[in-house]
C-alpha cells in the first residue's frame, strides 16, 4: 500500500497532540508529545492488522485504546509510571456501578476535608513555590483520598483527574524542557480544576464508553522486552533533544509515586535521549558515523534504539511504524529518521520515510528546518 501525496499532508497533521485536546478519552491528560489517534487508525489500515497491535513507548495510551475501538489486543509498555497510569485509566473497562461510586465519591468529598498526613515534596523544588498554600493542601489532600477508595478504579480517575489539574491551578508554565515559574499567571483553585476534569471523565464514561479487549499496559523498558507476538507496532520513541522527560513532568510523577525522588529513578533508567553531562561511550552503530562519538548522546541515543528495533524485529509479524524528529545538536543537522531506517535495514527490515512535515528548529543563532516523519520497517 502506498501513502497518496493528499492523504501524506493530512496525516502529518496528527503527529501532535492537537488533535485529540478535545476527543473524548483521548483528552483527559494533556501530552504534548502525544500523537493522534488518527495515526494509529491509518497505520493498523496501512498494516492490515487483524489481531494484535504492540506500542513499546505507549505515553498516554493513544495505540492501545485506539486498537481497542477497534477491537484489536494490543499491549502498550512505558519506563514512566506516569504514562503507565494514564495508559492502563484510559484503557480500563467501567462499570455503570464504577460510574455512581465516582459520582458519590465527588460528591462527599470535600465534605469530609481533613488536614491530610501527606506532604507533597519533589526532588528539584518544593511544590509549594508553585501553587498557592489552600492549592497545595487541597492536592495532598485529595492525593491522600485517592489511596484510601475503596474502588480502585474510581481512585485511579480521581488520581488522573489530579494529575491533569496540576497546570491549571499552579503558577508555572512547561517552557521546552523546563518548568518555568510564571507568577503572573492565573491559577485556578485546584478544587475547582479538578471537579472539572473529573466531571468531563465521567461525562465521557457515560457517552463514549470504549469496547473492545483491554489492553495490556505495562511498567517496562523497550530495550529490554521482547515478549509476545504482535501483528504489527505503531509508536514514538522520545525525541534526540534537551528535553527530559523526567523533569517536565517531574511535579505529576512525584505526586503519583507519593516520592520525592520518583522522577530521578526515571531518569536512572530512561532511554538516553536528552542532553546531559553524565553521557558514556557506548557502541555506536555504524549507521551514524563519527558523529556518534564526537556528540556522546547521539550514540548512545542510536545504541539504546538499535535495541529496540532488534526487538521489534522479534515481535512483531510485518513490522510497523515509528513517527520521529529529527534535531539539531550542538548547531549539527541528526537525520534520526534515516539513521533509525538504515538500522532497521540492517537488522533484517525494509524500510521508507514517505510521510513527513517540516517545521523549524529555533538553535541560536541560526533557525534550522528540520522534519517530523513517519519511519515505515516492513519485514
Amino acid at each position: 500500500m502506498q501513502l497518496g501525496e493528499e492523504l501524506e499532508s493530512s496525516l502529518a497533521n496528527y503527529f501532535t497532540f492537537v488533535a485529540s485536546k478535545n476527543l473524548p478519552i483521548h483528552s483527559w491528560l494533556y501530552y504534548k508529545e502525544a500523537y493522534a489517534p488518527q495515526i494509529v487508525e491509518h497505520f493498523i489500515r496501512y498494516f492490515d492488522a487483524k489481531e494484535s497491535v504492540f506500542d513499546p513507548f505507549t505515553g498516554i495510551g493513544t495505540t492501545p485504546l485506539v486498537a481497542k475501538s477497534l477491537g484489536l489486543k494490543s499491549t502498550g509498555i512505558d519506563i514512566s509510571p506516569l504514562a503507565v497510569l494514564v495508559s492502563r485509566t484510559k484503557c480500563a473497562d467501567y462499570s455503570q456501578k464504577d460510574i455512581e461510586d465516582a459520582k458519590t465519591e465527588l460528591k462527599k468529598l470535600f465534605k469530609e476535608r481533613t488536614e491530610p498526613e501527606f506532604k507533597w515534596d519533589f526532588e528539584l523544588f518544593s511544590p509549594r513555590r508553585f501553587f498557592s498554600k489552600r492549592n497545595y493542601n487541597d492536592i495532598c489532600f485529595i492525593r491522600e483520598r485517592c489511596e484510601q477508595m475503596e474502588n480502585e478504579k474510581v481512585g485511579a480517575l480521581f488520581l488522573l483527574a489530579l494529575l491533569s489539574s496540576l497546570p491549571q491551578a499552579g503558577f508555572f508554565i512547561k517552557d521546552g524542557g523546563v518548568l518555568r515559574l510564571e507568577k503572573s499567571k492565573r491559577a485556578m483553585p485546584v478544587k475547582d480544576a479538578f471537579k472539572r476534569k473529573i466531571k468531563q471523565i465521567l461525562s465521557d464514561l457515560e457517552a463514549h464508553r470504549i469496547e473492545g479487549p483491554t489492553p495490556e499496559i505495562l511498567l517496562a523498558d523497550a530495550r529490554n522486552f521482547s515478549e509476545g507476538n504482535y501483528d504489527c507496532f505503531i509508536t514514538s520513541p522520545p525525541y534526540l533533544n534537551n528535553i527530559d522527560y523526567s523533569k517536565v513532568y517531574g511535579l505529576e510523577l512525584s505526586l503519583l509515586a507519593m516520592d520525592k525522588n520518583a522522577s530521578l529513578e526515571m531518569r536512572k533508567t530512561a532511554l538516553r535521549s536528552f542532553i546531559t553531562k553524565d553521557a558514556h561511550k557506548t557502541q555506536v552503530p555504524e549507521e551514524v558515523g563519527e558523529i556518534g562519538h564526537r556528540l556522546p548522546i547521539v550514540g548512545e541515543y542510536f545504541a539504546d534504539m538499535e535495541r529496540v528495533l532488534k526487538n521489534l524485529y522479534k515481535m512483531t509479524d510485518v513490522g510497523g511504524a515509528l513517527i520521529v524528529g529529527n534535531a539539531v545538536i550542538q548547531g549539527e543537522h541528526i537525520k534520526v529518521d534515516e539513521t533509525l531506517g538504515k538500522i532497521g535495514q540492517r537488522i533484517g527490515f525494509e524500510y521508507e520515510i514517505p510521510l513527513w512535515m517540516e517545521r523549524i528548529a529555533d538553535v541560536k543563532p541560526a533557525k534550522i528546518k528540520v522534519r517530523e516523519s513517519a519511519v515505515i520497517f516492513k519485514k
